[in-house]
């Protein structure tokens, strides 16, 4: 007998076909059934491999969605509105979804109208682990929302939007989550150099939010692309037209508030029996580059009212907010009564740990009145914004905790623009009706007074509103072989647009900040100066020849 196959008795019965072949089959038969065996058991582990591979790398993009992958947790990438990033976002996010594929239904059914798609990339984490606040993230998105509503000429989209007029220019709003630890900058930016070839255009990118390091290198990458950039609240001064060409910003940056500062701080020193005498206080965190560049900018342009000595802290910034402790910091400014000031360089979730401190030290300056602290933000901080009621300012009691400092911030916004018949910036009633009236049927949206103090709603109304300006523009120009290229050569075209904070200019000698812009001076004290400073269409030097290089 053959070696390796049994004789028939050995069989056990009923028999299968395969064990048949196996068993007594011909040998070129039985060479056939191994074979086929084999090959089953490749393609199953083949199938198995694919399925684990897959899971691990397709199972990212198939928990986020559309454009989307999951990294260190989160969903990051470039999305049209469908996935809402967060709960509370999912409110506004369906809103936009709908816009988006209104736009994409106008631009394929009627030839007379254009469609370009504008990005927003920022932190979509409401959770407390990005530098943001969740009310700044949502206001942010509802105002660069609003300003495009308004700019495609739609309606209220509950129950979808009007047919615009012949000839019109319509814009998408993509969002773009960087990730709470900006994680994910790497995917966004591939993502958005796919787009600028998309049936609609990418013409501009809107943000980031946060002013690191890493800010800075997204920056740089979009310039070497061609993608121009509207800076956010973004506001430091190393984010700027020269080391990122292609790039101008909405909000202010770290040197106009400072010489704001200035400005009230030289009116006031001709009427006070005490000018400001006040030591600097800087973060020193080196991934913290808003942080380092303010304190650049207000040793530039405080010095006349700085003491020499100087304190610092380590921030929390890009450490998912870790508390910082300043009490040893509020134990040495008390222990030097000839000091009657504080410059904050830092941000606003530390300068509250700050206040806090001084607040249960209770010193004062020589004079007997509180600590001034001087500091800047978008719009009212915390501790500002608990000295207001409604929209009218109303002074400290004499036990309450504002008599233990006093709170001084250059602002981009002030919450007496809301007041009837008071004055405001031009185009700020616009803007104040777009938004109420284009997100007024939701109970989350900007609706009372106090959702107005963040000030993101209105410096991304702003951005927005430029970067749809620029967009036509370029589109108009068309010399490039992309929009978005087109639409960075003539950035500097926009002047005098109208936006929520008056109108703004764009001059190529100012490195992209806006001139026009108002940055009013507010008070925990109540004592607002009531003449904001304008930023110039000039170089601060040409102001402040004092300056140091």
């Amino acid at each position: 007998m053959e070696h390796g196959r049994s004789s028939i008795g050995d069989l056990e019965f009923p028999l299968t076909r395969s064990e048949l072949v196996r068993r007594i089959g011909p040998p070129l038969q039985r060479r056939r059934f191994r074979r086929t065996r084999a090959a089953v058991v490749l393609s199953t582990v083949v199938a198995l491999v694919a399925t684990v591979v897959g899971g691990v790398f397709g199972w990212p993009h198939l928990v986020c969605g559309t454009g989307l992958q999951q990294i260190e947790g989160e969903c990051v990438g470039v999305n049209d509105g469908s996935y809402s990033f967060e709960a509370d976002l999912e409110w506004l996010t369906s809103r936009i979804h709908s816009m988006n594929t209104e736009v994409e239904e106008l631009a394929a059914s009627r030839d007379d109208v254009e469609a370009f798609r504008i990005v927003m990339m920022t932190s979509f984490s409401l959770d407390g682990s990005a530098d943001l606040s969740e009310e700044q993230i949502v206001r942010a998105v509802e105002g660069t929302y609003v300003a495009l509503m308004r700019q495609n000429g739609f309606a209220e989209t509950g129950s979808g939007v009007e047919v615009v007029a012949e000839g019109s220019r319509i814009f998408q709003l993509y969002l773009a989550n960087e990730g709470s630890v900006q994680q994910g900058t790497d995917a966004v930016v591939d993502d958005l150099e796919s787009m600028v070839d998309d049936d609609i255009p990418l013409s501009v990118v809107i943000g980031k939010s946060s002013t690191t390091t890493e800010t800075e290198a997204v920056a740089r990458e979009l310039s070497e692309l061609g993608i121009p950039m509207v800076a956010g609240s973004s506001t430091s001064t190393t984010i700027n037209n020269v080391h990122s060409p292609g790039l101008i910003r909405a909000a202010p940056n770290n040197e106009d508030f400072a010489a704001a500062l200035r400005d009230h701080l030289d009116r006031r020193a001709e009427s006070d029996q005490e000018p400001a005498r006040g030591l600097l206080l800087a973060d020193e965190n080196e991934a913290d580059t808003f942080s380092l560049d303010l304190a650049d900018q207000f040793r530039r342009y405080l010095d006349p009212y700085l003491v020499q000595n100087s304190l610092t802290f380590q921030g929390s910034a890009g450490s998912e907010n870790t508390t910082v402790y300043f009490d040893h910091i509020a134990n040495e400014i008390c222990a030097n009564p000839g000091t009657n000031s504080v410059f904050f360089a830092g941000r606003f979730s530390d300068l509250g740990t700050f206040l806090r401190s001084l607040e249960l030290r209770g010193c004062r300056a020589e004079s007997g009145v509180p600590i001034t602290v001087y500091s800047i933000e978008l719009g009212l901080l915390p501790d500002m914004i608990r000295s207001y009621s409604g929209t009218e300012c109303e002074p400290a009691d004499d036990d309450s905790a504002g008599e233990h400092y006093r709170l001084v911030q250059a602002s981009a916004f002030d919450p007496s623009w809301l007041e009837e018949g008071a004055w405001s910036p031009e185009g700020f009633d616009d803007y104040e009706a777009a938004v109420t009236t284009t997100v007024r049927a939701e109970t989350e949206s900007t609706s009372v007074p106090e959702d107005f103090y963040s000030g993101y709603s209105l410096i991304y109304y702003d951005a927005a509103t430029i970067a749809a300006r620029a967009t036509l523009l370029g589109f108009e120009a068309s010399d490039e072989s992309t929009l978005a290229a087109s639409v960075r050569n003539h950035l500097f075209r926009v002047t005098r647009e109208p936006t929520g904070s008056g109108h703004l200019d764009y001059l190529e000698e100012l490195e992209g900040r806006g001139a026009g812009r108002h940055i009013p001076i507010l008070s925990s004290d109540c004592s607002v100066d009531a003449d904001p400073f304008r930023t110039p269409d000039v170089p601060y030097n040409e102001l402040y020849p004092d300056l140091a290089n």
